[in-house]
């Protein structure tokens, strides 16, 4: 790659949460990986990316929490900065869409699609939740996808087949919000960008890059089945404000805004000067996006397109570096709410952050979904990392130090380690270059697999061979500046007590000899996996003590059940009418499996009674009932007759 200056840019996380794991190494950990990469090989690199703030989920959860959706977002913002340090994962600029700058240039930007005949307008059905009062935005109505039949599907896009689609395309639609089938389709106007119209240059730019793998074979895919106008507008009052004439009360689209801010984090990083455009125009940089396989047609047709219709000449992204799926054991999702998977905060609870940094890009999802594996963190952590890597690092050093007087032998080097370096050297760099991280960190860590059988071989405590001692020193030392985007941590670590300030791929061939190096060591402890997988099951799951006053602020009671009526569209939830002592309350439980309806009528229960009231599918519940989750559940009960409303304490 012979391009001056290197733009990387990864997926912006949603404002909602903390990401987990497959998102991290999907987006921001690659991202760094690439950054680190092309920073040590010479280039003029810039890394960004920032929160995905806007939205319908961001705008429900706020309402559901009583606060403002920006105060959610910045609260969740914040959070994830938290994370992105944990994991020593450095930006140039990480912002949010909520900063002027972005919200500035995404408006002037459309206007510019506007103007060059890319924007189009047409009042069509929308989906609109009739028990919700309000207009659902795509991805917030799942149906059965009408291309591959797979159920879920979102109305957006089907996670499937990759197949872009709108929400009255879904067979069998439901809201998310309430889960019920209560959705019409209401006439309203919407501003699109005009696909169709933009499909000739899109192809041409497509067929000009070299895609690999599912972003080819995802953006091929589209682009044969017809690429059609998409809607950029949304009937929802939390985001960017559609600056169209006529668009008054509308936004912007999160998808259609998102990656609009690759731009705009670039220019707010230069705080208006001028050198922004040295990342945007021209053909003297390499852009590197990396993303989750769901996000490929948002970065190959969507963002490009936008590009193309602004008609100022935009530098369009060269390399897209998408990954497949890293689903939780037994390929499960990763769901909070079900307490499914690890996410980035409870990790760096639990490990080291380069472990986890060795681990994830170790066993990156490349060419197919991988699930999260305790096995494969052993074999990956203790295994590899530490037996094999760390192993030949101390070996060579401590050898150095104790029969050198820690100066390194000059000595020529040995062919056969020049040999396989040079061979590493190409494979790594060709690794990177299609974007095949997993492969160039194998690629890394292989060497301390020949490094310790040739060491052992040359056997230099028994033979003298100070030759053979020189070229190890000079292997590891070209491991550990190739480690350096991967656990950037631990191989400085390496490289500054062999003394060495920087890693830098030039060093990877400089001489050794005569070279004084540190007299310390680098030790990894291992890890213990069953204690690493009982500290994971027990995230979340309350095992902190709890203090006496925040107990004593529960509202515990006796209540009494008068009403018990499934909810519809479910299998399991009841919604309960309850007597609390003068007071009827609403509760949403999951007891149908367990109990029939005749069961709960009139039946004494423990209710936690000061809880913030929450909408599970539709419905406002006020209380929580107590109970005994096994096999089945059983309902805590007092042993005698007591009437609702007595105090529990």
């Amino acid at each position: 790659m012979d391009k001056k200056r290197v733009l990387v840019c990864s997926a912006w996380p949603y404002a909602s949460g903390v990401p987990h794991l497959g998102n991290l190494v999907s987006s921001l950990l690659s991202g760094d990986v690439f950054t680190r990469y092309w920073r040590m090989r010479g280039k003029d690199v810039l890394y960004v990316s920032g929160s995905d703030a806007h939205g319908t989920r961001i705008e429900y959860e706020a309402r559901q929490l009583g606060i403002p959706p920006a105060e959610l977002a910045a609260r969740n913002h914040e959070k994830i900065v938290q994370v992105i340090e944990g994991f020593g994962i450095e930006f140039d600029n990480y912002t949010i869409t909520e900063s002027p700058v972005h919200v500035r240039f995404v408006q002037e930007i459309y206007l510019q699609m506007e103007r060059n005949g890319y924007i189009v307008t047409q009042e069509e059905n929308r989906a609109y939740c009739r028990n919700c009062k309000i207009f659902l935005a795509d991805r917030f109505i799942t149906g059965t996808c009408p291309r591959c039949g797979a159920p879920g599907a979102m109305g957006n896009q089907c996670d499937t087949c990759g197949a872009i689609l709108e929400p009255e395309e879904l067979i069998d639609p439901v809201c998310s919000f309430c889960g019920k089938s209560d959705i019409e389709f209401r006439p309203t106007k919407h501003w699109y960008l005009d696909l169709a119209k933009l499909a000739p240059k899109l192809r041409e730019y497509v067929s000009s890059r070299d895609f690999q793998g599912n972003v080819r074979l995802f953006t091929e895919r589209m682009i044969a089945d017809g690429l059609r106008p998409r809607a950029m507008t949304r009937d929802i009052s939390w985001g960017i404000p559609a600056p169209f004439a006529g668009a008054e009360g509308k936004v912007i689209y999160v998808w259609g805004e998102a990656a609009l801010g690759y731009v705009s984090a670039v220019i707010e990083h230069f705080g208006g000067d001028e050198r922004w455009r040295d990342f945007w125009f021209g053909d003297d940089v390499h852009q590197i996006y990396t993303i989750g396989k769901d996000n490929i047609p948002f970065h190959t047709l969507i963002f490009p397109g936008q590009l193309i219709a602004s008609g100022q000449g935009y530098h369009l992204p060269d390399q897209i570096a998408a990954t497949e799926y890293l689903n939780w054991t037994g390929g499960q999702s990763f769901s909070k709410s079900r307490g499914i998977g690890l996410y980035c905060d409870d990790a760096l609870e639990v490990l080291d952050p380069e472990y986890w940094r060795f681990y994830l890009l170790y066993n990156r999802p490349e060419g197919r979904d991988v699930n999260f594996s305790f096995e494969e963190l052993d074999k990956s952590i203790n295994g590899v990392f530490i037996s094999n890597v760390a192993n030949l690092i101390n070996r060579v050093l401590s050898f150095v130090q104790t029969r050198y007087d820690r100066i390194v032998p000059d000595e020529p080097l040995d062919p056969e380690i020049a040999a396989r370096l040079e061979q590493a050297k190409e494979a790594y760099a060709r690794a990177f270059e299609e974007g095949s991280l997993s492969r160039a960190l194998r690629e890394a860590a292989s060497l301390a697999v020949f490094g310790n059988e040739y060491f052992q071989r040359k056997a230099p405590w028994a033979t003298g061979d100070a030759a053979a001692v020189g070229s190890a020193f000079h292997l590891v030392k070209g491991m550990a500046v190739m480690l350096y985007p991967f656990v950037p941590k631990f191989a400085a670590q390496v490289l500054q007590a062999m003394g060495i300030e920087q890693a830098n791929w030039e060093e990877i061939d400089s001489p050794d000899g005569g070279r004084e190096i540190a007299a310390r060591r680098v030790l990894l402890d291992r890890i213990e996996i069953a204690q690493v997988k009982s500290q994971i099951e027990s995230v979340g799951k309350g095992e902190d003590k709890v203090p006496f006053e925040e107990f004593e602020r529960l509202d515990l009671r006796i209540g009494e059940i008068r009403a018990a009526v499934p909810i519809p569209g479910t299998d399991r939830l009841y919604r309960l009418t309850i007597d609390v002592g003068g007071e009827l309350r609403t509760s949403v439980a999951g007891l149908r499996r367990d109990y029939p309806q005749d069961a709960l009528i009139g039946k004494k229960v423990a209710v936690v009674a000061n809880l913030a009231p929450v909408t599970v599918k539709g419905v406002k519940s006020e209380c929580m009932l107590l109970a005994a989750k096994g096999d089945i559940i059983s309902l805590l009960s007092p042993d005698r007759d007591v009437p609702p409303g007595v105090r529990i304490g």
